[in-house]
């Protein structure tokens, strides 16, 4: 699935810890409680040196990204020491970190931003995930302190870092939106990104709603916002273009039989069933025109399973009776879970399984085994309509403050 001769990229989850609790994390489940298949557990410098191969951050490595699924990157306490090192055998590569910020002390923050300066890197940069001002940040963003995540902020934009925010709209934060850009300007943000979220649980007279729960007891609603400019709208997506693919012949694969996969979205005031196998796939952990990269993307869990990319990623990590059935079963027939894990095995090794090289594409060519297809490839690389691409990521590359600032 991937060009070989591609520079990559690494989105890491450097920890599975966090000190937040929002509501909509995969970290929880829809009663407010923890899952519990997380390993509570982090990356170490150690670790990362063992895993990921000097050759392979020098001569391969193009980026590292520092997200995750379930935790907060700066929990790990590694974090910085690991961009470091990766800074040191590979002087070009660029950093980035999405993070709610509520985490470390300034020092530590400005320590970072010396870590990461433009001038080593115009890539680098640190997303800051604030939902509001200090009134309403906390709504969504529950257990963060909204003034201590400006100060790190002031720190790590004075040891010389990149800051973007990021800013999920919802009904109780939409009338910040302005006044946030405008703060967000003046302590030095390069960039605001306004996001649209469509995880909503129901609709209730055109407005989404999600309830908050915490172990199981009943908090409070949240709403979509009322302006239309601020929902997630699926309106404009044109759904099941057929287009033949050229394929090949995998005989170990093509007679499984995976489960029929379609995804129901809230699309002009209804609920519509999308079948997913009926979908193109343009892949964004590989190279390809609409996602704009000329690099390949692996995704790698705090506990060392790697896959293409979070969404995937996040799977052997769910419940059994909730996580994507194909992909699961196309893990196991390739040595299970462990086999894909690059603090057990060799990166190169995991790289080349047959998961990646056959399984997956094959499963994305309209000639191919579409029963094995994994729901999310459908989901969220669909060509003719995808979850991703009205709001969820929000137009970052057209969000900079300054229109002039191409950092």
């Amino acid at each position: 699935m991937w060009d070989e001769g591609a520079p990559w990229q690494i989105h890491l989850e450097p920890s599975d810890k966090c000190n937040a609790a929002c509501p909509m994390c995969p970290r929880y489940t829809k009663d407010g409680f923890e899952v519990d298949t997380l390993a509570n557990t982090e990356w170490t410098l150690e670790q990362f040196k063992k895993s990921f191969p000097e050759d392979f951050i020098k001569n391969w490595l193009h980026k590292i990204l520092s997200c995750g699924n379930f935790g907060d990157p700066c929990a790990c306490r590694d974090l910085s020491k690991i961009y470091q090192y990766a800074r040191e055998v590979n002087p070009g590569i660029a950093l980035a970190i999405n993070t709610n910020g509520s985490l470390r002390t300034t020092d530590w923050w400005y320590d970072l931003g010396t870590v990461m300066r433009h001038e080593q890197n115009p890539g680098n940069y640190c997303t800051f995930s604030i939902d509001g001002l200090e009134d309403t940040n906390h709504i969504y963003r529950r257990n963060t302190k909204f003034d201590k995540i400006i100060e790190n902020a002031r720190a790590y934009i004075a040891g010389g870092g990149i800051a973007h925010w990021d800013f999920i709209v919802f009904e109780h934060n939409e009338h910040q939106i302005e006044q946030a850009r405008t703060l967000a300007k003046q302590i030095g943000f390069q960039n605001f990104n306004i996001k649209r979220t469509g995880r909503w649980a129901s609709y209730h007279e055109g407005q989404g709603h999600f309830p908050v729960y915490t172990k199981g007891e009943y908090q409070y609603d949240l709403k979509q916002p009322k302006d239309e400019v601020f929902k997630h709208n699926y309106e404009d997506a044109t759904l099941f273009k057929n287009q033949d693919r050229q394929s090949f012949n995998l005989e170990d694969f093509k007679n499984l039989s995976g489960k029929p996969i379609s995804d129901q979205r809230y699309v002009n005031g209804k609920w519509k069933t999308i079948n997913l196998r009926k979908l193109t796939i343009d892949c964004r952990a590989t190279p390809g025109d609409r996602v704009n990269q000329n690099y390949n993307e692996i995704y790698v869990a705090a506990n060392g399973f790697l896959s293409p990319c979070c969404f995937l990623g996040s799977e052997p990590f769910k419940d059994k009776n909730s996580n994507d059935v194909n992909f699961m079963q196309m893990v196991n027939l390739d040595g299970g879970v462990d086999a894909f894990n690059i603090k057990q095995n060799n990166i190169y090794d995991v790289i080349n399984k047959d998961l990646f090289r056959k399984m997956i594409p094959w499963s994305w060519k309209k000639k191919g085994n579409l029963s094995m297809r994994p729901k999310k490839c459908g989901a969220c690389c669909g060509v003719e309509w995808n979850c991703l691409d009205y709001g969820e990521l929000g137009d970052k590359t057209n969000s900079y403050i300054e229109d002039d600032n191409e950092k």
